[in-house]
């Protein structure tokens, strides 16, 4: 009988990470790089360096989304896991996905906080295009160095639990910093606090701008942006925490002895870490959803300005074609 419990588990695991994991890669793909596209196409995003943030956090995601949800879905999903037989890609898989989990949640961090500081007099002239590159720069230069431990504290070697190779720490030390301070702390808590904090104070603040004579472009970007950045924090508080608080601190907490205890914990692990994905792939239908002026922008943009390129350069090509020589 619980021979039959294992195998229904293992099965549902197996489908969850197959199915739910291309849903999520697929949608994510989609809808960041149609951010990347309408971020990059228009000049109020492009003077904009809260947009700017979201345009770095879109492309980043697309890397995310390949390196981390494709290849666990090709590992838990149908069992080719290179990272066992090469410690190269063990250990650079690990570090991009690691360094650019990182970058993103700093860029999504940066948003929040220009977004709060754009709205004030005194911070205002913070918010640039100069000061935002130079923050993202900054950003992939202190993740990158972060990361370099994984190349010497991750290697081949076997499992506790059925002595298998595995892609593990080896060191002591930085396992309990990967355990209880960068996966929880870095990559859980820490960033939804930072969030959270300004996204409601710019929330706020954008609410007090209605007394004062302020363009009204301005104001109808602020309130976009704000409402964008606002709402993308309140659903990645609820695609977050989940994972973080079962597989981090709920999990370490309680001991797992029996198969079924076990295979029950593989599957709340997989259904978790593929909402937890939602971090990487859902902001687009977000700002679709929150932002009717978005939705605009990104007609305009897909039906006036791209259309209308490839249809001249088609055109041209035509008209070469026939030209007499």
């Amino acid at each position: 009988m619980s021979s039959n419990i294992v195998d229904s588990l293992r099965l549902a695991t197996n489908q969850c990470n197959i199915y739910g994991g291309f849903f999520v890669f697929f949608t994510g793909m989609i809808g960041n790089i149609l951010n990347v596209i309408i971020f990059t196409s228009l000049k109020t995003f492009r003077e904009t360096s809260a947009a700017f943030y979201m345009n770095v956090t879109s492309a980043v995601n697309i890397f995310q989304l390949v390196v981390g949800l494709l290849s666990r879905i090709l590992i838990t999903g149908y069992d080719i896991d290179p990272t066992k037989t090469s410690s190269v890609l063990c250990k650079a898989r690990q570090f991009t996905l690691v360094t650019t989990m990182l970058i993103i949640f700093s860029c999504m961090c940066f948003a929040a906080i220009d977004q709060f500081l754009l709205l004030t007099n005194r911070w205002r002239h913070l918010c640039s295009l100069q000061v935002a590159s130079r923050l993202v720069i900054v950003a992939f230069i202190v993740w990158f160095l972060h990361g370099i431990p994984i190349f010497i504290f991750l290697d081949l070697y076997p499992s506790l639990e059925g002595g298998e190779i595995s892609c593990s720490v080896i060191n002591t030390g930085y396992s309990n910093y990967y355990s209880l301070f960068l996966f929880p702390v870095l990559l859980g808590i820490l960033p939804l606090i930072v969030r959270i904090t300004f996204g409601l104070l710019a929330f706020i603040r954008v609410r007090q701008l209605h007394n004062r004579q302020i363009p009204i472009v301005r104001l109808e970007r602020d309130k976009q942006l704000t409402a964008m950045v606002l709402v993308e924090v309140g659903f990645d508080v609820i695609v977050t925490l989940p994972y973080s608080i079962y597989n981090y601190w709920y999990s370490n907490a309680v001991t797992f002895s029996d198969s079924i205890s076990i295979t029950q914990k593989q599957l709340i692990i997989s259904i978790t870490r593929i909402i937890f994905y939602g971090n990487f792939s859902i902001p687009f239908y977000i700002y679709c959803c929150v932002s009717p002026r978005f939705r605009r922008q990104l007609v305009y943009v897909l039906i006036n300005i791209h259309r209308k390129h490839w249809q001249g350069r088609l055109n041209r090509h035509q008209m070469n074609r026939i030209a007499p020589r």
